[in-house]
């Protein structure tokens, strides 16, 4: 998995003379990996290729040289991999001094890339990453209430994370009241009470399970929460939630998983995660421009974003590192430099380094495209 220290380590790593970044988006269901030569494996050759001809073309004979040998250990790896190994997608970094990390992805990339640099190509990685912060899936039945935890889209279920509806002895009456009127007047209270009874522990059981999970948010890292739970009782768990879980809630699914093991319900919320996920990002991408219009802590377009980025003043990039830069590749401040193709990813890097939080705007949106590919909220 993808953590925040093995993303520092790869964004902030020295330059080397040349990396090697595969990005393939190897998901089996992805349509379009079915056939005999599923599309990641395509977009690998053809990538391989595409920095084969550069090589040769060019004056680096070292490179030239190391890269022959590279690509044949690139391809071969691939194809050897274990669907285990493969999972959705695969992170590759290797360079031509022998090192190697090789990521397992349980969320799909968004797309195949082949990237040769002198730098491992981090951003693809800091979108799994960010696409796939913890989150708490909180399962809610008439008698149970389950925690899951999924990131990156895989599920665990943290210790004590069930909390069941208890009634001691006390059982509901049976049988008809049969010949006397005064034991149907019994029999009908005692079912009474004993609903009663199992409406009293299930708000027990809500409340407690409610207070327990709120308790625990920061011990787990959970930065959102998904609640899954049929129509009454999503809405009778909803009242009880503790104000410090109800605001972290993304998304609710009118769904009854709580019986479910963790990878199924990893696959039924990932839709629900992911477009919330989307829902925030252009949230931020409207509040940074917002705050530049008004002369706030923030910035829009490239030039004074990695203007406040070299200066350490970024707390949230805003990013898509596929937008044409070129128009302003020739005044980037020297700590960001790099060719207009990648200055999207150099300004990742900053980010990383200097702390501060990054959202990749790989979308395409009309408001994504206004900000001019890059926006930023400021610490200051």
């Amino acid at each position: 998995m993808l953590t925040q220290q093995v993303l520092r380590e790869l964004a902030t790593a020295e330059p080397k003379r040349l990396v090697i970044s595969i990005h393939a988006r190897t998901d089996p269901r992805d349509p379009a990996n079915t056939g005999g030569s599923p599309a990641w494996l395509i977009e690998l050759r053809n990538g391989l290729r595409a920095i084969s001809e550069r090589l040769e073309n060019g004056d680096d004979r070292k490179s030239r040289l190391a890269f022959r040998t590279l690509r044949k250990r690139i391809e071969q790896g691939m194809r050897d991999l274990t669907p285990a190994e493969r999972a959705r997608s695969v992170a590759w970094i290797l360079d031509v001094d022998g090192g190697s990390e090789r990521y397992s992805l349980q969320l799909p990339l968004r797309r195949d890339r082949v990237v040769a640099d002198i730098k491992p190509f981090v951003s693809p990685l800091v979108d799994i990453a960010n696409r796939g912060a913890p989150t708490g899936v909180v399962l809610v039945g008439g008698d149970l209430v389950r925690v899951v935890q999924i990131e990156q889209a895989e599920a665990t279920e943290p210790e004590n994370s069930s909390f069941e509806l208890t009634l001691g002895d006390w059982r509901p009456f049976g049988g008809t009241a049969g010949g006397s009127p005064e034991r149907g007047v019994l029999a009908t209270s005692h079912e009474e009470r004993y609903r009663a009874r199992v409406e009293a522990q299930r708000d027990r059981l809500f409340t407690t399970a409610a207070t327990e999970t709120a308790m625990r948010l920061e011990a787990l890292g959970w930065e959102r929460i998904v609640l899954a739970a049929e129509g009454q009782v999503a809405s009778r768990f909803r009242e009880v939630l503790p104000p410090k879980l109800r605001e972290r809630v993304i998304a609710e699914a009118d769904l009854n998983l709580v019986g479910e093991e963790p990878t199924a319900i990893a696959d039924a919320v990932e839709p629900l995660i992911e477009d919330a996920w989307r829902r925030r990002a252009h949230a931020l991408a409207a509040l940074a421009d917002e705050r530049a219009k008004s002369g706030g802590p923030a910035t829009v377009g490239p030039e004074e974003t990695l203007g406040a980025l070299a200066e350490g003043r970024v707390d949230h990039l805003l990013v898509d590192p596929d937008h044409d830069f070129s128009s302003v590749a020739a005044t980037t401040p020297p700590s960001i430099d790099g060719p207009a193709e990648m200055l999207g990813e150099r300004a990742v890097e900053a980010a990383i380094g200097t702390g501060a939080q990054v959202t990749v705007l790989a979308d395409g949106s009309a408001t994504h495209r206004e900000l001019g590919g890059m926006a930023a909220l400021l610490r200051y």
